[in-house]
């Protein structure tokens, strides 16, 4: 299935004909063939993105962990074929494109309780960043934080040294926030304090981009979705501000635009700067300031929160770099696949295009989405326990902050978490949902292919089957 160059194409043209990103949510807010009186009036969804997240995401409300979700000790297990009997029904939707895999499970352990081809190879969308977290957090210490550090260089110059935080703050940091937690105008504070200590009052800001490199864009990612504004580019220095926002080009250069923000804020220190190329800071240079991005794991959970292509693709090629693998699209995904298949993740039917679920060529399994919950529900993975733990909540945050709306799919508001995903003619989610007895499933969805009623009814539908395993015991 060629996704991406679809996206592009109908992407810059929708774009262009409406106006930007706006025209679209106007668009989908007045009668038309994607807005039906049973369907929410959202925004068409983006690539890789179900919906715009509202700006709140950014500081993620603080959910209880998978651990922690309230799970009475005695509550039964559904019976399959009462879960069968329920949601059969709601998978023949004239709402869903032809084909529809999914597979339901007890949280707790890891019965089957569903399956429909969740063995078929499926073109998966954006949970695709589900394999991606899993690899990350198996290698990286997920409550470490990416330090952004300002040394000193050659002939009077600084060198500010990416560190993979990718959402610095223009300003000062937020320290109750995940994106913009570290800012600019606290590291220029600091080396200022220490060149004026010097005597000095001016300098030239290199910037050193060794750490973790590769290219800007993943190999497989269409121009146009670059372009337009549905990722930023890959990186290991950004701008909070400078995150992707469909109808808005990205930075060709996030790192060069984000020492030029450090520049100015050196200016508003006193400090007269003027921005240098790229450098390589000398080994034990001495430090000038450093500022500390949130845990990895909240990075990594906003990162899933609102499906942000880059932010994903950069933690990937750092933890990849950490495992002593190249930056380039194909080492990077060797390596997902690689530390799964350590873990004994059956991998049949993956090929993974690149980390996100943007690219062309991506297929996984519903099976496989489904072993992976479970390994974090059940507690065999811990570690990505915790990061399961930060999926959205329906009707909450990131982007399943608007789901759930339609009236026979209410049930699943604050009981369900997940990871959207949507391209043309793919919809699809996976996460947890809490039953009406307090037993916590796993589920994965899958539809792919064309959806008569349009992107907007088909998600709609998905929401229907989840919600109506919120609503019931099936016992």
């Amino acid at each position: 299935m060629r996704t991406a160059g679809r996206v592009a194409a109908a992407g810059t043209a929708v774009v262009v004909l409406l106006g930007g990103y706006a025209a679209l949510d106007v668009y989908d807010k007045v009668p038309g063939v994607l807005t039906t009186t049973d369907a929410q009036r959202d925004p068409v969804p983006v690539p890789g993105r179900t919906a715009p997240p509202p700006a709140a995401s950014a500081a993620p409300p603080v959910v209880p962990k998978v651990e922690a979700v309230a799970q009475a000790a005695d509550a039964p297990v559904p019976a399959p074929a009462k879960v069968s009997a329920l949601v059969s029904p709601l998978l023949k939707s004239r709402y869903l494109g032809p084909t529809t895999a999914l597979t339901i499970r007890d949280g707790r352990t890891g019965q089957h309780l569903m399956d429909v081809d969740a063995d078929g190879a499926h073109t998966p969308a954006s949970i695709t960043k589900m394999l991606s977290a899993y690899a990350i957090a198996r290698t990286l210490d997920l409550g470490a934080t990416l330090d952004t550090t300002v040394v000193e260089g050659s002939g009077g110059s600084v060198v500010l040294v990416a560190g993979g935080d990718t959402v610095l703050n223009p300003g000062a940091g937020d320290p109750n926030a995940v994106t913009g937690r570290a800012g600019l105008d606290d590291l220029a504070a600091q080396v200022a304090k220490q060149l004026k200590a010097q005597g000095r009052t001016s300098t030239t800001v290199g910037y050193d981009v060794s750490y973790a490199p590769g290219p800007l864009q993943a190999a497989h990612w269409a121009q146009g979705n670059v372009d337009s504004g549905y990722t930023a580019r890959i990186a290991m220095l950004g701008l909070s501000t400078q995150r992707a926002h469909p109808g808005t080009p990205p930075p060709k250069d996030p790192a060069r635009s984000t020492a030029q923000a450090f520049v100015k804020a050196l200016a508003g220190q006193g400090i007269s700067a003027t921005l240098g190329g790229t450098t390589t800071a000398a080994e034990g240079a001495a430090r000038l300031g450093v500022v500390h991005s949130a845990p990895i794991v909240d990075v990594l959970g906003v990162a899933l929160q609102d499906s942000d292509n880059a932010m994903v693709e950069s933690l990937a090629r750092q933890a990849a770099a950490k495992a002593g693998r190249p930056g380039d699209t194909a080492s990077v995904v060797a390596w997902i696949t690689d530390t799964l298949k350590r873990d004994g993740i059956d991998l049949r039917g993956v090929r993974l295009a690149d980390a996100s679920g943007l690219g062309d060529g991506t297929t996984i399994p519903a099976r496989v989405l489904g072993d992976l919950i479970v390994r974090a529900t059940s507690g065999k993975s811990p570690r990505f326990e915790q990061v399961v733990s930060r999926l959205p909540v329906a009707g909450l945050n990131g982007t399943v902050h608007d789901r759930f709306g339609v009236p026979d799919a209410r049930a699943g508001v604050g009981v369900v978490r997940a990871k959207t995903g949507s391209l043309p003619s793919v919809t699809s989610l996976t996460g947890t949902v809490l039953d009406k007895d307090g037993r916590l499933l796993a589920f994965t969805l899958i539809n792919n292919g064309n959806q008569p009623r349009g992107p907007l009814d088909a998600r709609a539908q998905l929401d229907r089957v989840v919600a109506a395993l919120a609503g019931c015991g099936c016992r």
